[in-house]
């Protein structure tokens, strides 16, 4: 790690992490990387209430990743930092790169 990484630095970095470190937050930002989408449409598409989608949504929003914009009764959302999603891209592919690993451990095992 280099050494610019000041505590308050690292404090953020991991507030970061964290604040992706949720199953329903990382399904809402796989959809919003789509395009824009109300509550009713994300709380169908990852099988949770409104209020709970809100709830995360809110947080999202709070914390500079996802804008929202009223129209009528609906609240629409939609993904204004994307590398978020980036973020998470790069762990799937660690993932995939682990998994590849340990299938080759297993293959030249056998």
């Amino acid at each position: 790690m280099p050494q610019s990484w000041t505590e308050p630095l690292v404090d953020l970095v991991t507030q970061r992490l964290a604040l992706l470190a949720d199953p329903t937050r990382v399904r809402l930002l796989a959809l919003l990387e789509q395009h824009e989408q109300s509550v009713q449409e994300l709380s169908d598409a990852v099988t949770s209430t409104p209020q709970n989608v809100s709830r995360h949504l809110g947080i999202l929003h709070r914390s500079g990743i996802v804008a929202r914009r009223r129209e009528g009764t609906s609240v629409y959302y939609s993904l204004v930092d994307y590398s978020a999603c980036r973020l998470l891209e790069q762990a799937l592919a660690s993932i995939r790169g682990q998994i590849d690993e340990l299938a080759d451990l297993v293959r030249f095992a056998a």
